[in-house]
């Protein structure tokens, strides 16, 4: 219904709309952003629909059926979008004037492409990832990407405005929230958080307000959670905003099905990659992703669909002998895959109800000696603390086989019997000692050959020797020395 804090004007006529696109040029000479406040109201199917319904259609507004016009009749009268015009001339006379209109009744999409607006306020987002419509969100980006990309930048992404209920009311304050969040700042775009959303705020305020009704104390947890998880990918906006090299990928669950309940798409800005992947349903799920939903390359008139793999869209090697590390800022674990792997097969996900993952610092390494190809046997597939610890850890193994072999309780008892030999036993036999030296030599050798050292191991062998049988012969002329402590 109208409002009756607001002034009705008939836009039907055109010194009205002249009159109200002047005051915009004068806001616009102050102000460099002007919001439009339910802008969808003056697109031309609504506005005949609310004030000037067609004859016999009674109208959404019963007292307006009296104004009845039919379509020709209106279009003489109102012949253009109002909005189209305002967004031409803004354009042409103040082109650093930045548009941005709240437009929903399903009118985004047209706000941008046909109006011409500069931004929108994506509702769609709030409701369908709210009520886990996520087949629909999806097609939302998809239909955006097969029409043109580019469209995707104007779309304001929020969680909550005061026309709404609370942030908090409608997502909660778990996993769910934050997912959601993670796509608001990571989507190409406008990222827009609502008053009192990071402080976790129940209120649904009005704008007549003069105060809060609730004695609400922020939430140190949210906050914390917003610190750690959400704000530092604010300083990466520049990886996210564009839509250059973004991508929205099909994810293959393990049974080959298609699952829409996850929304997994990547980014690139220069040498810089990030895959998001997040599960919006109360459910566990694994799978591939691998192969985009297409994106248009050409022109909107003569549309050319293009799909681009995973490693294509993110320019990855697909050479025997490359890999690539990358982290997962909500865990802060590290991973490693081959990039031929990820050429033929993609990337494998594995998500809880409500989890996502952001992989990001995206590092290319060359795998000259097998190295990392061991590395990524050896963990198979999953993430650890430092990948560069673990590449140590892995290379260290032959030579910690080596040193557990001569460390155990029997060979160390063997060096005890050569060293301190008792009177009244038998001296430990020369061949078990010579076979203990010889798997000493191995572990000298194994140690060497991850180091740069140029010493004979032999040398050091001999040497170790030498001191077993000094210790041999200052045992036997010491009789005071306690043998048993050894």
């Amino acid at each position: 219904m109208p409002w009756n804090d607001t002034a009705q004007l008939d836009f039907l006529k055109a010194e009205v709309r002249e009159a109200v696109i002047q005051t915009i040029f004068h806001v616009a000479r102050k102000f460099s952003i002007i919001r439009f406040d339910a802008a969808m109201t003056l697109a031309k199917r609504h506005f005949q629909r609310l004030w000037y319904p067609q004859p016999g259609s009674g109208g959404d507004i019963p007292s307006r059926s009296d104004y009845a016009l039919s379509t020709a009749e209106f279009n003489k009268l109102f012949p253009n979008e109002f909005w189209r015009e305002v967004v031409d001339r803004i354009n042409q006379e103040m082109p650093n004037t930045l548009l941005l209109a709240e437009a929903f009744w399903l009118l985004e999409g047209y706000f941008v492409r046909t109006l011409g607006m500069h931004r929108v306020y994506n509702s769609a987002f709030m409701h369908m990832l709210m009520k886990e419509e996520n087949n629909k969100y999806r097609e939302l980006i998809k239909n955006t990407l097969h029409y043109n990309p580019e469209i995707l930048k104007r779309y304001v992404n929020f969680m909550s405005n005061p026309d709404e209920q609370t942030a908090i009311s409608q997502f909660g304050k778990d996993d769910k929230y934050f997912g959601v969040a993670l796509m608001m700042v990571t989507l190409p775009g406008l990222p827009m958080f609502a008053h009192g959303q990071v402080e976790g705020y129940t209120e649904k305020y009005g704008m007549e307000y003069k105060r809060a009704y609730y004695n609400e104390e922020s939430d140190k947890h949210l906050i914390w959670r917003h610190e750690q998880e959400i704000f530092p990918l604010l300083g990466k906006r520049h990886l996210f905003s564009q839509v250059a090299n973004f991508e929205l990928y099909d994810f293959i669950d393990n049974n080959g099905r298609l699952n829409e309940n996850v929304l997994a798409y990547s980014n690139k800005s220069g040498n810089e990659r990030t895959i998001i992947c997040y599960h919006n349903k109360y459910e566990e799920t694994s799978g591939w992703i691998k192969h985009s939903v297409g994106r248009n390359a050409a022109s909107t008139d003569n549309p050319k669909l293009i799909h681009r793999a995973l490693a294509e869209a993110l320019e990855l090697s697909n050479a025997d002998n490359v890999y690539y590390i990358f982290k997962d800022y909500k865990t802060n674990l590290e991973y490693i895959r081959s990039g031929r792997d990820l050429h033929k097969r993609g990337l494998h996900i594995e998500l809880k109800a409500f989890q996502y993952h952001i992989f990001l610092d995206f590092r290319e390494v060359h795998d000259t000696n097998k190295d990392y190809e061991r590395l990524s046997k050896h963990l198979h597939g999953k993430g650890v603390q430092n990948i560069q610890e673990e590449f140590w850890t892995v290379q260290m193994f032959p030579v910690y086989l080596k040193l557990f072999d001569l460390i155990n309780l029997e060979k160390l008892d063997l060096f005890k019997k050569f060293c301190f030999p008792k009177v009244d036993q038998p001296l430990a036999d020369e061949k078990k000692l010579n076979a203990l030296l010889d798997m000493y030599l191995q572990f000298v050798q194994q140690a060497k050959s991850l180091t740069n050292s140029t010493r004979d191991p032999n040398y050091v062998v001999e040497h170790f020797k030498n001191n077993l049988q000094t210790l041999r012969q200052l045992s036997s002329n010491d009789q005071r020395i306690d043998r048993n402590s050894y």
